[in-house]
């Protein structure tokens, strides 16, 4: 596996934690302030790293900084929407709405997309192969989410079809963008936006004197909004100009895998069938990836952080 490959596995395994994480904290009553925090945490971290190296920059440039290039406005309106406002907000409803099983296979979906877009967009080569793969990957995320099969609420049904949808638009949205632009700062302003949108929300809809500041709510805002977010999509959004959308997206199938191992860990024993599932992914997974590889672009602003 190279290297970007090898990266984007790692955001994979990350993003599968978190949504073991928000499974296991429950956010109970306030789904949409923990959603919040989370975007706004990873956002403005961000936004103070990229303001400490454009510091640093003008020191050493005797005052020369570079100006930050940032899309227009409203493309990042519709970025902290995708990105942020659906993509976190349906997850964190979802998880109190609907099964595992459910959100697991229409979140299995994304990569499919992805492999479309990739092909309708972009021009990308979706050979036989590489479409296997993906379909046979999918076969695995049913195999793992039948287990867990059970009544889902018709509005947890449709969240999480939001929460694999919108990322899915996100991406291709990052991907159109002008290598030009500042890609640190321009994935802090979208999630520091959408996070103030869903606090906006969660003030207006949820009773926030019911949430507790405990320490764990900041050590699941240290691992979920600075890593699962603010470094996560930066490496995500980064590999985008690096790795064809089949091959990258069909890493994602990664996440359910992950939820297994981690149930692992937890002293659980899956069943066969989900341990099948697992291995099916993998294969499923091994054989998309063999998509040839696209010419690199380069983005301004994230080098530095991901070298």
């Amino acid at each position: 596996m190279n290297r970007p490959l090898a990266l984007a596995a790692v955001v994979a395994t990350v993003w599968g934690l978190c949504f073991v994480l928000i499974k296991v904290s429950a956010p109970g009553p306030t789904p949409l302030l923990h959603a919040g925090l989370r975007s706004v945490t990873g956002g403005a971290a961000l936004l103070a790293w990229q303001w400490v190296g454009a510091r640093r920059t003008a020191r050493s440039t005797a005052g020369r900084g570079t100006r930050v290039r940032l899309p227009r406005w409203r493309t990042v309106a519709l970025l902290a929407v995708a990105n942020s406002v659906l993509a976190l907000g349906a997850m964190y409803l979802a998880a109190g709405r609907a099964e595992a099983a459910v959100s697991s296979i229409l979140a299995g979906g994304q990569p499919l997309a992805l492999a479309v877009a990739g092909w309708l967009l972009f021009g990308e080569q979706l050979g036989r192969r590489s479409l296997a793969g993906l379909l046979i990957a999918m076969v695995g995320v049913v195999l793992i989410a039948v287990p867990s099969a059970g009544p889902t609420r018709l509005d947890g049904v449709m969240l999480s079809l939001a929460a694999a949808i919108a990322p899915a638009i996100g991406t291709v949205a990052m991907r159109r963008l002008d290598p030009t632009v500042d890609l640190v700062a321009t994935t802090g302003v979208q999630f520091a936006l959408g996070g103030a949108a869903l606090l906006l929300a969660s003030a207006v809809t949820e009773p926030w004197s019911s949430a507790a500041l405990t320490r764990g709510l900041f050590v699941d805002l240290a691992l979920q909004g600075l890593v699962g977010t603010g470094l996560a999509y930066v490496a995500w959004f980064w590999l985008l100009d690096r790795v064809p959308l089949v091959r990258l997206g069909s890493v994602l199938f990664l996440v359910p895998v992950v939820g297994i191992a981690a149930s692992i860990i937890g002293g659980e024993r899956p069943a066969a069938i989900e341990l099948a599932g697992a291995s099916t992914v993998l294969l499923g997974a091994l054989l998309a990836s063999s998509a040839p590889p696209k010419p690199a672009l380069r983005h301004a602003g994230a080098d530095e952080l991901l070298q």
